[in-house]
C-alpha cells in the first residue's frame, strides 16, 4: 500500500511540478496539485476575458434562495477541477474552467426538456439535449460560455432545473 502511494506521488510530482488541469487545458500555477483548488487569481488567468460572466455565474448562484452550495472538486487528471453545485441533495451545476471560457454541464429531467422550446433557448441546443442519452440524473444540457448570450441561456437552463 505504501509503496504504491510513494509511486503515485512521484509520478505526480514529475507530471505536475508547477501545473495542475482546469477543466481540459493545463494551468500553470504556484498552487499546483489536486490537493489545493484553484484560487481567484488562477481562474483569472485561465479564463481571461470570460471571467466576467464566471463571476457573474457565480454572484447569480448565490442570490437563489435554494441554499446552493459551492464546492471545487478534483475528477482526475483527465478532467481537472470542477466547481460543484448542490442544493445538498444532488448535484445541480458543474462549472468548468477553459482556457478562455469555461463549461456549464447539468442534467435535465423529463419535465425540464420539455419546457426548453418555450425558453428561447437556442434550437440547436434544444435538439442537442433532447435527443441526447437519458442518464438517472436526466439528459446533460453544456454549454461553453464564452459570452453574455450563452450565460443568459445558463440561467434559463438553471431555472428550468431548479423548478423540475
Amino acid at each position: 500500500m505504501q509503496a504504491r502511494y510513494i509511486r503515485e506521488y512521484l509520478r505526480e510530482a514529475a507530471e505536475f511540478p508547477a501545473a495542475f488541469r482546469l477543466g481540459h487545458q493545463r494551468m500553470t500555477t504556484m498552487a499546483a496539485g489536486r490537493t489545493n483548488p484553484p484560487d481567484d487569481a488562477t481562474i483569472e488567468q485561465a479564463l481571461g476575458t470570460t471571467k466576467e460572466l464566471w463571476d457573474a455565474i457565480v454572484a447569480h448562484l448565490d442570490s437563489l434562495p435554494n441554499g446552493l452550495v459551492r464546492e471545487w472538486k478534483y475528477y482526475g487528471e483527465k478532467h481537472g477541477w470542477q466547481m460543484k453545485v448542490t442544493d445538498r441533495k444532488r448535484a445541480v451545476l458543474y462549472l468548468i474552467p477553459h482556457d478562455g471560457s469555461f463549461l456549464a454541464a447539468l442534467a435535465l429531467n423529463d419535465k425540464a426538456v420539455a419546457a426548453l422550446p418555450s425558453q428561447k433557448i437556442p434550437p440547436r441546443l434544444v435538439r442537442e439535449i433532447a435527443t441526447g442519452k437519458t442518464y438517472p440524473e436526466g439528459r446533460p444540457a453544456r454549454v461553453e460560455v464564452t459570452s453574455t448570450k450563452d450565460l443568459t441561456v445558463v440561467k434559463k437552463l438553471l431555472a428550468l432545473k431548479l423548478r423540475a
